[in-house]
């Protein structure tokens, strides 16, 4: 088929677009996909700039709030006027028949909200600043959902964690799919008793059940390790048994694109093994690659929040959405603080979005079908 006939088929009237133009332009006719994308962003933006997000560091603590709910943001006064945006503080009440200590909304302790206010210093990229996003003009405290046990705000811990969150669904997708297409465009493309070694290697690999493999692993990580060496071995224990499916893909899609007639020719003209690899297998199974990329990230993220809410992942003072989630495991520290679980909001976030943006470029990725 020419380039004309495919371009006809993408519904081109223009000059011939190649391969990864028609990729763009489907994928951004794809409603659902842009929006994951969006989502995508969000998220990823979030984390990259949470310093600046969160209204205070992951560890600040207000000693006065502990286990408080969360404060609305109000645009009208008591009058019903429209007003700058303000929050109202608690005041600690308890009820005669139970004895229960409650918080009931203050109105004398109002607390005006503005843009760009000066707060706890944070740093990014080497730079150190003390401006944020948002907060009170008076330097009082606020918390948009609540405070957890030791009086830290839990917006400001959510948004944090979303950067360590991130960074191990990133780590461990970047480095299970460096290993699966190393391993499997390799056994694919020479064969032989190389490809019968390797395949027996992924076979078992694949044959122990992941989620008591994941625990048994992780569950020997030294304690007294620093955290960011926890994080490091949690990550390569993760890596461990991700990358073997990768493999065994690219394996099928290498053996059919060898046979090929552009690859034969490159073959009989005398170009290298390193050459063909790189000029010809690996770009034809890109779109592969990347597909799978975008699906392996949000079952990393579940599967780390996962195993950070038993316990056995991340490791304070590191936070991430399973650590939070770690503080409410029964059901008499949901009843008494269930905004607590607001990390799961930003799990089922992530999760779509990375999961529509994955179903967008993989409906992209093949750009001449009529679907």
């Amino acid at each position: 088929m020419t380039n004309i006939d495919m371009n006809a088929e993408a519904g081109s009237t223009g000059p011939n677009l190649s391969y990864w133009q028609l990729v763009r332009r489907r994928f951004f006719r794809n409603a659902y996909g842009v929006a994951g994308l969006i989502g995508c962003l969000i998220v990823i933006l979030s984390a990259v700039f949470s310093g600046f997000i969160a209204p205070y560091d992951a560890e600040t603590k207000d000693r006065r709030a502990i286990y408080s709910p969360p404060q609305g943001i109000h645009i009208f006064d008591q009058d019903g006027n429209l007003t700058r945006p303000y929050v109202l503080g608690f005041r600690e009440d308890m009820d005669p028949n139970t004895f229960e200590i409650t918080f009931v909304p203050d109105p004398e302790t109002r607390s005006d909200l503005a843009l760009f206010v000066s707060g706890d210093e944070w740093d990014f990229l080497g730079m150190r600043f003390s401006t944020r996003l948002f907060g009170t003009t008076d330097g009082s405290f606020f918390h948009l959902l609540g405070t957890d046990s030791l009086g830290r705000d839990v917006f400001s811990r959510m948004i944090e964690g979303t950067r360590v969150t991130l960074l191990m669904g990133f780590v461990v997708m970047a480095a299970a799919c460096v290993i699966g297409t190393v391993v499997g465009v390799s056994s694919g493309y020479f064969g032989g008793r190389f490809d019968m070694l390797v395949q027996r290697l992924v076979e078992f690999v694949k044959s122990f059940p992941d989620l008591p493999l994941y625990l048994a692993l992780v569950a020997i990580l030294p304690r007294r390790a620093e955290p960011m060496m926890i994080f490091i071995m949690f990550a390569a224990i993760l890596v461990l048994l991700r990358w073997a499916d990768l493999s065994r893909e690219l394996r099928g899609k290498v053996i059919s694109i060898r046979s090929m007639d552009y690859v034969r020719s490159a073959v009989a003209v005398g170009a290298s093994d390193k050459r063909i690899i790189f000029r010809h297998i690996v770009p034809n199974t890109s779109s592969h690659i990347i597909v799978w990329a975008t699906y392996q990230l949000p079952e990393v993220i579940l599967l780390e929040s996962f195993l950070s809410f038993l316990g056995v992942g991340v490791q304070a003072p590191m936070v991430s959405w399973g650590t939070m989630l770690n503080q409410v495991r029964d059901f008499q520290s949901f009843a008494a603080a269930p905004w607590l679980m607001a990390p799961v909001g930003m799990i089922v976030l992530s999760v779509l979005a990375f999961n529509a943006f994955g179903d967008g470029m993989r409906d992209a990725m093949d750009p001449y079908s009529n679907d």
